[in-house]
């Protein structure tokens, strides 16, 4: 509305000084040529009159008065009026000379000078005709220019102010980060240019805070990863702390009794040998502490492995124990199977597997150990018989330090990192692996893609 109040103000304004100068310049053109033209007949007259006798004036300027509408007066040097009279009734007009305008111009006839002076009749009312006329259509003129004003700043908003408009909403949502828009415009002009300009303004932004909006993300998910593995270990050295005071404690106590040589620690030679299994038991624990430490900051060194091998070792290993607990350790492979790990952190996760296996089954049970391939993923599967954990406890096996021994005895548990051990493990290689209870027995099983030359 602005923009449309502004340009129909100035079209009107500029219009009608143009119209007022027309007018003045039309009247000041004819006034001057008129008095020019009338101004050469006049010097012609003067020139007929200085070479004609007086007699011969008359009919002189009898036709001059007639041709250009005029009353032609004439005087001596002495100013006395030779030609002319206050009244010129041929033309029924009452003449004041002395006070009327005109043109004057002197002469001499006869070594005797004159004075001529006309008057013109016309000029007067032509000019008044024509203001007159000016005046008459000075309102169809006034309505023609407003119509066309009007129509003029209509057109000249939508083309100036239509796209200033939208570019000024554009800039608008860009100030709330709102880059779902665009300007839509063909023009070349300078509009043109700074909606094109906003548009990759826009489009650069977009994809700046699309990067940024996922850096954030990133960003966050980093930090709430690394809030939590603060916090897991927080609570593993405050285990760690809890699981070394207690064999130290109790080994400190077997020891001082033994120094003191008091009461049923006299029998030195029996709680000395329960002193080194509790030191055996401590040694175990911090390996398997420093085994975690050094995962933090390993890296994997990836290659072939026969995975197929690696278990028929780890299982002739543990076939003593097993002989113990007549256990029968079955063994199938349907091929030998290979894939990309870390041969010493892989022999970590099938001993701590088996040996789980091996030392959590029932007395004369089976250990089933399978290797498989399908679809280009191989399988291990580690199933011990004769034993089942309650559901709600499956999760917590893969946390450090825990058993589900409530009583903590050594006797009867590991020190509840082994499977934390194979759960780091096996996320360092990107593994899958589950534990879950089946029909006989409880069943870990871990999948892997195997490798091409499998």
């Amino acid at each position: 509305m602005k923009i449309f109040t502004s340009i129909l103000a100035i079209l009107l304004v500029i219009s009608l000084v143009i119209f007022g100068i027309v007018r003045s310049l039309m009247l000041g053109i004819y006034e001057q040529r008129f008095d020019a033209q009338l101004l050469n007949n006049v010097n012609q007259l003067v020139t007929q009159l200085s070479n004609e006798p007086q007699n011969q004036w008359d009919g002189l300027l009898i036709e001059f008065e007639l041709e250009n509408s005029a009353l032609v007066s004439i005087s001596d040097n002495h100013g006395t009026l030779i030609r002319g009279a206050m009244t010129i009734n041929e033309f029924g007009v009452t003449v004041n000379e002395g006070t009327e305008p005109g043109i004057t111009l002197f002469f001499e006839n006869n070594n005797q000078g004159f004075s001529l002076k006309v008057i013109s009749l016309t000029i007067t009312d032509t000019l008044a005709q024509i203001d007159e006329i000016f005046t008459q259509i000075f309102i169809y003129v006034l309505i023609f220019i407003i119509i066309i004003a009007v129509l003029t700043a209509l057109f000249y908003t939508r083309f100036l102010g239509k796209p200033i408009i939208e570019i000024a909403h554009v800039s608008k949502k860009m100030t709330n980060l709102d880059m779902t828009w665009q300007c839509k415009t063909n023009r070349t002009d300078e509009i043109g240019m700074l909606a094109h300009n906003l548009n990759q303004m826009a489009e650069q932004l977009s994809t700046t805070l699309k990067e940024l909006q996922s850096a954030n993300i990133k960003l966050q998910d980093d930090i709430k990863k690394e809030r939590e593995h603060e916090r897991r270990r927080r609570d593993f050295f405050a285990a760690v702390s809890h699981e070394l005071k207690t064999p130290v404690t109790i080994l400190k106590g077997k020891l001082d009794g033994m120094i003191l040589n008091v009461g049923k620690f006299k029998d030195r030679d029996k709680y000395l040998q329960e002193a080194y299994k509790t030191n055996e038991s401590i040694e175990r624990l911090v390996r398997e502490i420093m085994t975690l430490a050094k995962l933090d900051t390993i890296r994997l060194n990836l290659k072939q492995v026969s995975l197929s091998s690696i278990v028929a070792e780890v299982v002739k290993r543990y076939e003593p124990l097993a002989g113990k607990k007549q256990l029968d350790i079955q063994l199938n492979s349907e091929s030998d199977v290979f894939l990309q790990a870390d041969k010493t952190q892989l022999q970590t996760v099938v001993s701590n597997v088996i040996s789980n296996a091996v030392k959590y089954s029932s007395f004369g049970q089976s250990v089933k150990i399978n290797l498989a391939i399908e679809s280009k993923f191989g399988y291990l599967t580690v199933e011990n018989e004769g034993v089942h954990i309650e559901e709600d406890e499956i999760a917590k096996l893969w946390e450090p330090f825990y058993r589900t021994d409530k009583s903590r005895n050594r006797d009867t548990g590991g020190s509840g990192l082994g499977l934390y051990i194979v759960k780091t493990i096996l996320d360092l290689h990107r593994f899958s692996y589950k534990l879950e209870n089946s029909e006989d027995g409880v069943r870990f099983t871990m999948s892997f893609p195997i490798d091409d030359n499998s």
